[in-house]
């Protein structure tokens, strides 16, 4: 419908208001619509092909399911939701009552004038583990005998270990069962802020006011598969400023907030497989095939940024068909390349661009006033 009212404009572009191609078209700042996405006001309100949503409150979202069943989702957060699961309609008004199938890890959720009342489960290898609370998060119990009454104490059991604690955070401790996925058998505690210890078959922990100081030991694998004698290492000294670690996942040195150096290692061939170095947190960030200096500066493979004045985008950009590279004047906006700012914004500040391929280059200036092709260097 979009398309057949701007078909009636007398020209491909009338400066930054409107704009029309065969998959694209726009009346900016009131609509665009862009293959199966449409724009009104954004982002007061976007549509797809199976959903939409009205200012992030406000979102429908159909579910994929078989011919004849049409499952889906509508939300009001954060206190209205409804919808249909697997053919059953449910619905909740929060946080007076509600049933929802499936909330982030969380299957069969109900609950009652929350946080009176909640009740969820969730997979437990081939079974389920369901959990009730009461006046959460102060009471709860759980269908494998875990319980708590927080914060005096509680009992949790996982695959292969069991957690307690007593005036949570004061004194927790856990006890392992041997397992093949994480440290093996053994026991922790800790007695918060002061000590804290682990000792499993394949992890050594000593933590000295936690979470600030630790020396973790570990041993993997494929740790010594990459022909290392001794343990992987860890030193927190004091957590979040510095922190070293030589594990058979990478090397790692952080003093936050200056400086980082981070090398990935591939399992399969023990080799390092990407690298980066960051400055200032992540205002400059130094990757293998990319350098980024936030919000200023990016170039890498297939694009390059000068903020707020150029960017380019080639190949496999989201802006560029393969073999193609697209450039502009200015580029205001910090993130680069986003597509609804694309859309229905960035065209203001695009006083110049310009679409080049290995014969020739197209320019346009001033939203297409000006024109002209030259030919590819």
């Amino acid at each position: 419908m979009l398309g057949g009212i701007l078909s009636l404009a007398v020209a491909f572009q009338i400066g930054p208001f409107y704009q029309q191609k065969s998959d694209y078209a726009a009346l900016r700042p009131i609509v665009a619509a862009e293959d199966d996405v449409t724009d009104v006001l954004w982002p007061v309100f976007t549509s797809h092909r199976d959903w939409w949503r009205f200012c992030y409150i406000v979102n429908y979202q159909a579910a994929d399911t078989p011919a004849g069943r049409d499952d889906f989702q509508f939300t009001i957060l954060p206190i209205w939701f409804n919808g249909r699961a697997d053919g059953e309609a449910y619905w909740g008004f929060f946080p007076l009552w509600g049933h929802h199938p499936h909330v982030l890890m969380m299957h069969e959720v109900d609950f009652a004038l929350w946080p009176l009342w909640t009740r969820y489960r969730m997979p437990r290898g081939r079974d389920w583990l369901v959990t009730n609370s009461v006046l959460f998060p102060f009471f709860s119990w759980r269908s494998d005998g875990a319980w708590s009454f927080w914060p005096l104490y509680g009992l949790n059991h996982q695959r292969e270990s069991d957690h307690r604690y007593a005036l949570w955070p004061l004194a927790t401790w856990a006890s392992y069962r041997a397992d093949r996925d994480t440290a093996g058998e053994g026991w922790s505690w800790m007695f918060w802020p002061l000590y804290g210890q682990v000792r499993r078959e394949r992890e050594s922990q000593d933590l000295f006011l936690p979470p600030f100081f630790s020396w973790t030991e570990t041993w993997s694998k494929t740790w010594a598969a990459q022909g290392n004698s001794g343990p992987e290492l860890r030193l927190r000294c004091p957590w979040p400023f510095f922190e070293w670690e030589e594990t058979a996942r990478r090397s790692r040195l952080s003093i936050w907030p200056l400086y980082e150096n981070v090398k990935l290692r591939n399992y399969s061939d023990r080799k390092d497989e990407a690298s980066v170095m960051r400055f200032g947190w992540k205002l400059v960030e130094i990757y293998d095939d990319e350098v980024r200096v936030f919000p200023f500066w990016a170039s890498g493979k297939g694009h390059f940024r000068l903020w707020p004045l150029w960017e380019s985008e080639s190949g496999e950009g989201s802006t560029a068909a393969k073999g193609v590279t697209h450039s502009r004047f200015l580029a205001l906006f910090p993130i680069r390349w986003v597509p609804a700012i694309d859309r229905n914004w960035a065209k203001f500040w695009t006083f110049y661009e310009n679409r080049s391929c290995p014969l020739y280059t197209d320019h346009s200036l001033l939203w297409g006033i000006i024109r002209w092709r030259s030919a590819t260097d």
